[in-house]
C-alpha cells in the first residue's frame, strides 16, 4: 500500500526565518522590547504607523511613542510583563514622529526563555483612531439634537442622575433644572410652516446657550421643550436670576422670511434634593411648575412646590375618572329657562352639564371642562350633550299637551367646532332624536368665533351648521368687547352679555354702558339679546329699559330636572323661582 511523503520538519533556522518573514509583512505593527522598555525590534508596519525607520528608534526607550501624560503606564505594563502576565487589547493613545496622536488597542506579551522566565516582550499594535472616532460620532448622535446639536433627552437625563448621586454624596451640592415651553410656538408653525420653526428652534437654542452660565447644560427634549440643568447653584434666587438671563436672551425679535417674531417662554423650576431618586421626578416637577407659569401668562416663572405636585396629581386622578365618566353614564344635563324679562314668560331652556360622580358627588363643569378641553374629551362629551339635549325634547315634545316647538340651547366648545365631524354630530343627533317639535340653539363663546382671526373657517362652518335647521348664538358676548364689529359677518342670531357685566351694572357705570351699548349694537343688527346672570329686580328693570328682551338667571329659576323643566313649559304662565 503506497503512502504519500510526509513533508519535511523545518528546522530551527527555517522555522525562525519563517517567523521572520510573518512580521516582517504583517499589517500590525510588531516591536520587541527589554523588559526595561529598550525596542529590540521594529518592523515595517511600525514604520509606517508611527513615522520612525527601525534604525531610529532600536536601542531607544518605547517611551518616545508614548504621550507624556501616558508615561506612568509605561512602568505598570512593564511590572506585569516581569511576572509573566500577558496583556491583551490594551487600548490608550501613542503618538507619531510628527507629534500626531493616535487611539491603538495594543497586546503585549513576555517573551520567556527556556525555563519559562521573562526574558523580554513583543508587542502588537493596531491603530483604531477610526473606529473609535465612529463610536464618538454614534454617541453624539445617541446623545444629541439632529436639529439643534443640543444634548436631548437621554444626555440630560444621564448628567441629572450624576447631579442627584452627587447630592447624596454631599448635602452642601445644590443644582436646579429649568423647564422651558415657548408660548404661541405653534402659531409660526402654522403660518410660515416646519422649516421656519425649524430655523425659530435652532436661534432658540443659540440664545439659551449663550444666556447660560459655564457648566451649564442647555438640553432640547423635542417640539419646543427645552431644560437647562443650573450646576452648582447657591439656593433658589440663582435659578430664578437664571430664568432672567433666558428671558432678556429672548427679548430681540427673531427674523423669519423677512418678518419679525417676538418669542417668550414659560420657565418652571424645581431644586434638587435628597428625596429625589430619578431624574424623571425632577423634570416632572420642573414640567409641572412650567404649565403653572403657561396659566399665569406668557413669560412668567415658577419655581416648583409640593402643593403643585398634589394639584397635578389630582387633575390626573380626575382626567382618568373622566375617560370614564361617559361610559359609566354619569353625566347628567339640567336646563335653565331662558324667560322674556318683560312678561316672565318662558321662550327657551340652556342644557347644563352636570357630573354625578360617584365619590366627588356632583361636580361642576368649571372643575373639569378644562380639564376635557385639553385632553380632547370634550368632543365625545359634547357629542353626548347634543344627543341627550335632542332625546329629552323629543320626549317632552311626545308627552306634551303643547305643540309649539321645544327651544333648548346647547354649548359647542372650541374643540367641538375644531373637530371635523362637528356638522355630522349635529345632523345626528337631530336626526336619532326625531326631534322635528324641538328648535336646537347652538352656544359658541365670542373669543371661539374669532379665533381663527378674521372668522372665515368660523363662517363656512356656522353656515353649514345653519342649513341644518338650528339657531346660532355668541355666548358670554362683551368679554371681547373689540371684537364688536366682526360680529354682522357671522350668520347669528342672537347674543349673550356675559354675567359679569350684568352683575356689575349697579357698581359700575362703564359696564352699564356697555351693556347698553351691547343692546344698541344688536338692535341695529336685527339680534335677540339674552342677558345671563340675572339675580336682582333692579338688574332686571335696567335691562328692559335698555330694550334686552331676554335674560336667565336665579331671578327666576335655578337650572331644573328634566321632569321640573317640562312642568314649568306646561305651565305657559310667568317663570318665577319657587
Amino acid at each position: 500500500m503506497r503512502t504519500e511523503p510526509q513533508p519535511a520538519a523545518l528546522d530551527t533556522e527555517q522555522t525562525l526565518a519563517l517567523f521572520r518573514g510573518m512580521v516582517e509583512s504583517a499589517d500590525d505593527a510588531i516591536l520587541g522590547k527589554t523588559l526595561d522598555g529598550v525596542i529590540t525590534y521594529w518592523n515595517p508596519a511600525s514604520e509606517r504607523l508611527y513615522g520612525y525607520s527601525r534604525e531610529e528608534v532600536l536601542g531607544q526607550s518605547v517611551s518616545v511613542i508614548i504621550p507624556p501624560e501616558r508615561r506612568e503606564e509605561l512602568a505598570d505594563l512593564l511590572a506585569r510583563l516581569r511576572r509573566g502576565e500577558r496583556v491583551d487589547h490594551y487600548e490608550t493613545v501613542r503618538v507619531r514622529k510628527d507629534g500626531a496622536r493616535m487611539e491603538v488597542s495594543v497586546t503585549v506579551s513576555p517573551i520567556l526563555d527556556g525555563s519559562g522566565r521573562p526574558v523580554g516582550a513583543s508587542a502588537i499594535t493596531r491603530d483604531i483612531s477610526a473606529q473609535k472616532q465612529a463610536e464618538r460620532d454614534l454617541r453624539h448622535v445617541a446623545l444629541h439634537d439632529a436639529l439643534t446639536d443640543l444634548p436631548n433627552r437621554m444626555l440630560f437625563t444621564e448628567r441629572v442622575s450624576q447631579a442627584l448621586a452627587r447630592k447624596r454624596r454631599d448635602p452642601d451640592y445644590k443644582f436646579a433644572i429649568l423647564f422651558l415651553d415657548f408660548d404661541d410656538f405653534k402659531a409660526v408653525n402654522d403660518s410660515l410652516g416646519h422649516h421656519s420653526g425649524d430655523r425659530l428652534l435652532v436661534e432658540i437654542a443659540t440664545r439659551l446657550q449663550s444666556a447660560g452660565r459655564p457648566g451649564d447644560l442647555v438640553a432640547r427634549l423635542g417640539g419646543d421643550e427645552f431644560t437647562v440643568l443650573l450646576d452648582e447653584i447657591s439656593g433658589p434666587s440663582d435659578a430664578e436670576s437664571a430664568a432672567r438671563r433666558i428671558q432678556r436672551a429672548l427679548a430681540s425679535p427673531v427674523l423669519i422670511q423677512g418678518r419679525e417674531f417676538f418669542i417668550t417662554a414659560s420657565v418652571g423650576a424645581a431644586l434638587g434634593d435628597e428625596s429625589y431618586r430619578r431624574p424623571e421626578d425632577l423634570l416632572r416637577d420642573a414640567d409641572i411648575a412650567m404649565y403653572h407659569a403657561k396659566a399665569s401668562g406668557p413669560a412668567r416663572y415658577q419655581l416648583f412646590d409640593l402643593p403643585m405636585r398634589e394639584r397635578a396629581q389630582a387633575r390626573l386622578t380626575m382626567q382618568t375618572d373622566l375617560r370614564n365618566a361617559l361610559e359609566r353614564n354619569q353625566f347628567r344635563l339640567l336646563y335653565q329657562p331662558v324667560v322674556e324679562l318683560k312678561t316672565g314668560r318662558l321662550r327657551s331652556f340652556e342644557a347644563l352639564l352636570r357630573w354625578h360622580h360617584p365619590t366627588r358627588g356632583v361636580v361642576m363643569p368649571t372643575d373639569f371642562i378644562p380639564i376635557a378641553e385639553a385632553t380632547g374629551l370634550i368632543v365625545p362629551i359634547g357629542a353626548w350633550v347634543l344627543a341627550e339635549a335632542c332625546r329629552q325634547a323629543a320626549r317632552w315634545h311626545r308627552a306634551s299637551r303643547r305643540t309649539s316647538p321645544i327651544r333648548i340651547s346647547v354649548n359647542l366648545s372650541a374643540r367641538q367646532l375644531g373637530h371635523a365631524r362637528v356638522v355630522e354630530d349635529v345632523r345626528r343627533a337631530l336626526a336619532d332624536a326625531e326631534s322635528s317639535g324641538m328648535a336646537l340653539q347652538l352656544e359658541i363663546t365670542e373669543s371661539v368665533l374669532l379665533g381663527d382671526g378674521h372668522g372665515s373657517v368660523a363662517t363656512d362652518l356656522l353656515t353649514e351648521l345653519r342649513l341644518l335647521g338650528v339657531e346660532l348664538h355668541v355666548d358670554d358676548f362683551g368679554t371681547g368687547y373689540s371684537s364688536l364689529t366682526y360680529l354682522h359677518r357671522f350668520p347669528v342670531q342672537a347674543i349673550k352679555v356675559d354675567r359679569s357685566f350684568v352683575h356689575r351694572m349697579g357698581a359700575r357705570r362703564t359696564d352699564l354702558e356697555i351693556v347698553r351699548s351691547i343692546v344698541d349694537l344688536a338692535t341695529t343688527l336685527g339680534l335677540r339679546v339674552i342677558a345671563e346672570g340675572v339675580e336682582t329686580q333692579a338688574q332686571r328693570e335696567r335691562l328692559i329699559a335698555f330694550g334686552c328682551e331676554l335674560g336667565q338667571g336665579f331671578l327666576f329659576a335655578e337650572p331644573l330636572e328634566p321632569a321640573s323643566a317640562i312642568v314649568m313649559f306646561e305651565t305657559r304662565g310667568p317663570v318665577t323661582r319657587a
